[in-house]
């Protein structure tokens, strides 16, 4: 059996044990490998030293640095145009929510004028022809009836707005209430004067 390349390199450098040295100098396969690797040391001990015609490292340094900068742009690019995704989404979806609701804000006070002026007629077609009210309902008329042109005051100071805003919509739909209201104390009165 022969040594082992680690045990051939041990005798080699002299830091092999007595018996890889005496086991190397009685076998001639081991005696030559280890005569062989002596005399591959001293052929590369004998070459020249050579350095690189240019240090190349600063260049290679250089090239791993703008790659990790390009790299780096193009993640910031990315996030870049997400985040003006996300805030075109956004704004679109916000857009669109906010026509909805004016939309939903015209259509509404359309709507309630449309039953103002129906209640108008209704109160001018029941005119009770100077009936006689009684002090209550005449006091409760009245109150409403200054209410109304209250709200009528504020619709006016309004006219130059051109959405329907929700503070419109809510105007609208108190004069609708009160209008309502005054129907209904008028009918009430007249149905009672007329039994």
């Amino acid at each position: 059996m022969h040594l082992s390349l680690e045990q051939l390199l041990a005798v080699r450098d002299d830091e092999a044990t007595a018996e890889e040295t005496a086991h190397a100098a009685g076998c001639p396969a081991c005696a030559e490998e280890v005569e062989r690797l002596r005399s591959l040391r001293a052929e590369l001990a004998a070459l020249p030293a050579t350095s690189p015609s240019r240090d190349v490292w600063p260049a290679v340094r250089a090239g791993i640095a703008a790659q990790r900068t390009s790299r780096r742009v193009a993640r910031l690019g990315w996030a870049a145009a997400a985040l003006a995704a996300g805030v075109t989404l956004v704004v679109g979806v916000r857009g669109g929510v906010e026509a909805w609701h004016e939309a939903k804000a015209a259509r509404e006070m359309r709507t309630l004028i449309a039953e103002s002026q129906r209640l108008e007629r209704a109160l001018h077609t029941a005119a009770d022809g100077g009936r006689v009210e009684n002090g209550r309902t005449a006091n409760t008329i009245v109150e409403i009836e200054d209410r109304i042109a209250t709200i009528d005051a504020q619709l006016t100071r309004r006219q130059s707005e051109s959405q329907a805003s929700p503070e419109l919509v809510d105007l609208w739909h108190e004069r609708v209430r009160l209008l309502d209201a005054l129907v209904n104390v008028r009918a009430t009165h007249v149905a009672y004067v007329g039994l």
